[in-house]
């Protein structure tokens, strides 16, 4: 099953419709006007996983998941057509996606809590996937429709990255507040923030203001 992924859209990049990208942040007391390039796109059907998790915008934007309608119709634009989904189902996927959220802070070097790790195995050990092979090699397939193909296919795309090695460079933001997904694609793959130009520059304030407080507290 080959997909055209969509959905990365980072709801706090953007003021008034311009993307945050270009704006300046005050980091101390200098304007940053150039805090390193955002990152990319997770590669291939990674992307998917990203894109599922970015499916909530926080902490205070859309859920793209938040009725089962809602979710039906995110479905459907990701590729997988999904004539009804019932109330339960529309839980399952929001349960997943949280548990990936929280199993994705294993690849920043946090600890993962085992019941995380048992939410996500036992809503996609189940898939049905099918090994192709063919010419070009082989090729592991979703089976089956909607829901079901579309946890297949988060499956699928789990044991490619694994194997590839892009799985682990799949991260949440740093920002408990954000907790955006996104690809770190830096040389050393240590980034730990979506975006230098919003959360990272806040936090570099917000420890610049920490650091004057603790300066005027010692010096009054």
């Amino acid at each position: 099953m080959v997909i055209a992924y969509h959905g990365r859209h980072h709801l706090s990049n953007t003021i008034g419709g311009n993307d945050l990208r270009y704006h300046r942040c005050v980091s101390g007391t200098h304007v940053d006007a150039d805090a390193g390039p955002e990152p990319p796109d997770a590669p291939g059907r990674l992307g998917l996983v990203e894109a599922f998790v970015n499916s909530l915008h926080m902490p205070e934007g859309p859920d793209l998941l938040a009725t089962p309608d809602a979710a039906r119709a995110w479905l459907q634009h990701q590729g997988f057509h999904t004539p009804r989904l019932s109330p339960g189902e529309r839980d399952d996927l929001v349960e997943l996606r949280e548990a990936l959220r929280d199993l994705l802070e294993g690849n920043a070097g946090h600890q993962v809590a085992a019941r995380t790790v048992h939410a996500v195995m036992q809503r996609l050990n189940a898939s049905a996937l099918e090994t192709v092979i063919s010419p070009a090699g082989a090729e592991l397939v979703a089976r089956g429709s909607g829901v079901a193909a579309f946890t297949g296919e988060l499956t699928a795309a789990i044991v490619i990255a694994t194997t590839d090695g892009t799985w682990q460079r799949l991260k949440v933001c740093r920002n408990d507040s954000c907790r955006w997904a996104f690809y770190d694609g830096s040389k050393n793959g240590r980034r730990t923030w979506c975006s230098m130009r919003s959360c990272g520059c806040q936090s570099k304030a917000r420890a610049y203001r920490a650091r004057k407080r603790e300066t005027s507290a010692v010096s009054a």
